[in-house]
């Protein structure tokens, strides 16, 4: 599919494509993916996420229940408040929990969590 087909003005019926007009914005917000606009519902993601923000924990959740996988980043609270990184871990193993989910930490700062369907295989190093 060349751009003109893809923005609409390409000749589709010859090459038996539909011809689904985009504007110049919505292509430019758009990611391309293999010729095609990502449908946030098609993939799974991996996202990133600082644990610095008050309402981290819906958001994580939001992201849990599109099936995403989240890593979570704590390094801004472990530097200047620890009492609340403690209660963001406890609210996020509640949230893992709920939604059947793991959680597991790749480093001093790093956790991955992710949703029902998925397991992290934890190694203990002796």
């Amino acid at each position: 599919m060349g751009i003109k087909n893809f923005l609409g003005m390409g000749g589709g019926a010859a090459t038996g494509t539909t011809n689904e007009a985009v504007t110049l914005d919505e292509y430019l917000e758009g990611s391309l993916h293999g010729g095609e606009l990502l449908d946030e519902e098609k993939y799974t993601y991996v996202k990133s996420l600082n644990a610095n923000t008050p309402n981290i924990v819906a958001e994580l959740s939001k992201e849990l229940k599109k099936g995403n996988l989240v890593l979570l980043d704590t390094e801004a609270l472990s530097q200047t408040n620890r009492l609340s990184l403690k209660q963001v871990i406890a609210d996020v193993k509640a949230l893992e929990n709920e939604l059947n989910g793991d959680m597991g930490r790749l480093s001093e700062t790093k956790i991955l969590v992710v949703p029902g369907g998925f397991r992290i295989l934890k190694r203990r190093t002796d």
